[in-house]
């Protein structure tokens, strides 16, 4: 007897609605590991989970605050690409619907399209997007575009929601460290600025090398101070008012424990606290992105055991700089120190001495 009519329409779905739950259950656990692994960079890890299990092309975090629009985030990235472009009529509709979720199934068809020419330009064909929930003014928009156009799923609803979900925890987090990493670093200079109260740069509110100078002797007094830090500078012109702008973007791109000062004209200088040498290599392409590029070389400062001031590194800075002003299209450049020699082996103690002994003469 042949199962009824919703009985085979449930059989029918039933595997493609399992695969669909197994896709949602392993984004979860993959976060969920990321997150009790303490990785760094969860956000880019959050990215890339909805990527591959949505089958995106391209997924970004922009945040909006007033009319700038930033990418602060993106997945796939690689050190030579730029930062992608915002998408300023998607962005608009985002912040005056904080509450919907975009979907748009076809580019050259979306009802979100307002006679918008530039949208039909774009290479992506479909997108999805939502407002991850934060505190403050700024809001922060998640994106997901897509090569092809495509019809989404309850699944697809879901899944964007739980990563957005997380991702926007994630970001509070963030906001909550660099507060505290704030309340440090003011502490931790309240007594400069009561002697002198002159440590930012009045062009462009950055920290000036007089706040360097006592921000390094206050890392340098510690006892569990880094072992290594990245020590890059940067050179960039303050022509006009653009410039200024992308120079603000480009020192909010680094994460709050960093360090980015004006240490002379058109002389910038980031310090990365925690970041491994190759992820260094990606968060300075990613400030050069902001810049539009620029010339910039980059070293390792190790302060080791005897506490050795930024000044150490200062002649390898200077010459992976001098190479970046000489390339064609400026870039960056590093220069490592050589790896310590290692100690020589102590010598052998001397043997005991043999007690002397008469020959044995012997007949012929």
């Amino acid at each position: 007897m042949p199962a009824p009519q919703p009985a085979r329409r449930f059989a029918r779905r039933s595997p493609k609605a399992q695969a669909s739950l197994d896709r949602l259950a392993d984004a979860i656990h993959t976060l969920h590991q990321a997150s009790a692994a303490g990785d760094p960079f969860l956000v880019a890890r959050g990215l890339e989970v909805l990527t591959e299990h949505l089958g995106g092309s391209l997924a970004t975090l922009v945040t909006v605050g007033g009319t700038t629009m930033d990418t602060r985030w993106w997945h796939p990235e690689s050190p030579e690409a730029l930062a992608p472009e915002p998408i300023r009529p998607l962005c608009e509709w985002m912040a005056s619907h904080g509450e919907r979720v975009l979907v748009i199934q076809d580019m050259d068809t979306g009802p979100h399209l307002n006679g918008a020419e530039e949208l039909r330009l774009l290479p992506h064909r479909a997108a999805l997007a939502s407002t991850l929930h934060r505190g403050g003014g700024v809001q922060t928009l998640l994106f997901v575009f897509f090569d092809q156009p495509r019809a989404f799923s309850r699944m697809d609803f879901a899944l964007l929601e739980t990563v957005g979900g997380f991702l926007g925890r994630m970001l509070e987090s963030e906001d909550l460290k660099q507060s505290v990493a704030r309340l440090e670093d003011a502490l931790a200079i309240t007594q400069a600025v009561m002697q002198d109260s002159a440590i930012r740069d009045p062009d462009t509110d950055l920290p000036n090398r007089h706040y360097l100078e006592v921000w390094e002797k206050a890392l340098l007094g510690l006892e569990d101070r880094p072992t290594s830090l990245v020590v890059a500078e940067c050179r960039f012109r303050l022509a006009d008012k653009a410039a200024r702008t992308r120079l603000r973007q480009a020192a909010e791109s680094v994460r709050a424990s960093d360090l980015v000062v004006r240490t002379g004209q058109d002389r910038f200088q980031v310090i990365l606290r925690q970041t491994p040498r190759h992820r260094a290599d990606l968060q300075l392409h990613r400030f050069l992105s902001h810049l539009g590029g620029a010339p910039m070389g980059a070293t390792l400062w190790i302060p080791g055991p005897q506490g050795l001031p930024l000044a150490s590194c200062g002649a390898l800075l200077q010459e992976a700089v001098e190479e970046s002003l000489r390339m064609v299209i400026p870039n960056l450049v590093w220069r490592l120190p050589a790896p310590a020699a290692e100690a020589p082996a102590p010598p052998e103690p001397p043997g005991k001495p043999t007690p002397w002994q008469p020959p044995v003469i012997r007949r012929a």
